[in-house]
């Protein structure tokens, strides 16, 4: 008979309770004690009378975890009572580390912060409400996370004025109250809801500035406001080491995405250009193929509207194309400045028939360039699709390079022929 479907014996049980390094203690629906194993009856009387007393307050189907005097309690729910289990007399981690690891756990399987982190308190505490707010105004927050007793609430808006947080907000320290209604007798949402207790942080942002706070409450008044100090510093410490490692992050993708855009221009520039062409190889070793198109582009008669006009003339030349070419194909095509007067566009199809079209349209371009500086400018282009060299890149943009040039100069021969 497979092991799962051997019935054991309560004195087994008890028993093997015994073996443990944890105490065991299990309470009978009314929160009478019944059973205690070897390791719980060695604890002093004033602890084991502390439990036998915890016990009778958080007799409930609910799980809960919970500090006292330095041990982790964890409630057990059992058929007809619950069960504590209560962790070896001293700790070998901290509470800072409990908690961040705590944290740490939460983050691994949720990708919110905020949820995250009233979830570790949770199990670091034991509190029944724990939230995490942000502040949109002086008086006025918003609830990103919320947890109570072992599940995630709704989030919520709500105004300062006349609560605990208040004091919180406006002080920027921990906070605590042992007895919450007296201290705020006519805030009835704490009366609506049967809060006891409650302590509160802020935590901040990269520029160490207060964003939101934290805050618990607890509906009995036999907490640990020393344990919940603490936790919630660290709680705060993390939440803020978070956002300034994300607004760090933030800021490397900024300089990354800046380092591929051409200051003038806003399209991608010669180091975005070399990252898409080592990409448009690996998609055609990949794929074994590939109908691509390169342009490449010089512009004409820059030097003489530089000298006529001066460079923000020529500047102004130089950013109508680039706004031109960024929208000549579809939204998958890129175009590049890869030097001061020369562009780039790659294309994601070819033909010969596709070819004479984009020649076509780069015409119609100059000419509305050339409207709009009341001056004629022109380009010089080049084309290659990416199969006739199989897949080579380098050979495929020296090529338009070589066609674009054998353009330019056909440009010359026919003006000075004029022809």
């Amino acid at each position: 008979m497979p092991s799962e479907y051997i019935p054991l014996s309560q004195q087994c049980c008890f028993k093997l309770f015994d073996s443990l390094v944890d105490s065991i203690v299990v309470f009978d629906s009314e929160g009478k004690r019944v059973y205690s194993n070897k390791v719980f009856d060695n604890h002093s009387d004033s602890f084991k009378q502390t439990v036998v007393a915890e016990a009778k307050l958080h007799a409930s189907p609910e799980a809960t975890t919970f500090w006292k005097d330095e041990k982790l309690i964890k409630q057990v729910d059992l058929d007809d009572g619950f069960a504590y289990i209560i962790s070896p007399a001293r700790m070998e981690t901290s509470i800072a580390d409990s908690t961040l690891k705590m944290l740490s756990n939460a983050l691994e399987h949720s990708d919110n912060v905020f949820d995250a982190a009233v979830e570790a308190i949770y199990e670091s505490l034991g509190w029944r409400w724990v939230s995490v707010t942000r502040f949109l105004s002086k008086d006025r927050v918003e609830v990103l996370s919320s947890w109570d007793t072992n599940k995630r609430t709704d989030n919520y808006e709500f105004s300062v004025l006349g609560t605990p947080c208040e004091q919180v907000v406006n002080t920027n320290k921990f906070i605590q109250f042992d007895d919450v209604i007296s201290a705020f007798p006519t805030y009835q949402p704490l009366h609506d809801i049967g809060a006891k207790v409650y302590a509160g942080l802020v935590y901040r942002g990269a520029d160490n500035q207060p964003l939101g706070h934290i805050m618990v409450m607890h509906d009995h008044k036999d907490v640990d406001f020393v344990l919940a100090e603490e936790v919630i510093s660290v709680a705060t410490l993390a939440l803020s080491s978070y956002l300034q490692l994300h607004k760090t992050n933030n800021k490397l993708r900024e300089v990354e995405a800046k380092a591929n855009i051409d200051g003038l221009t806003g399209i991608g520039n010669r180091h975005a250009y070399q990252e898409a062409m080592k990409q448009v190889s690996k998609d055609y070793l990949i794929q074994g193929k590939g109908e691509m198109t390169i342009a490449v582009l010089d512009l004409d008669n820059l030097k003489p509207l530089n000298d006529k006009f001066g460079h923000a003339a020529g500047d102004k030349f130089i950013k109508l194309m680039a706004s031109e070419l960024s929208q000549i194909g579809r939204q998958s095509d890129c175009a590049f400045r890869i030097g001061g007067d020369e562009f780039a566009v790659i294309f994601s199809e070819y033909s010969e028939e596709f070819v004479e079209q984009l020649k076509q349209r780069i015409s119609e371009i100059t000419q509305r360039v050339s409207e709009q500086l009341s001056y004629n400018v022109g380009a010089s282009v080049g084309f290659s699709s990416l199969s006739e060299v199989n897949g080579d890149v380098v050979r495929w943009a020296s090529l338009a390079d070589e066609r674009m040039y054998e353009a330019k100069k056909l440009k010359a021969v026919e003006s000075y022929t004029g022809e």
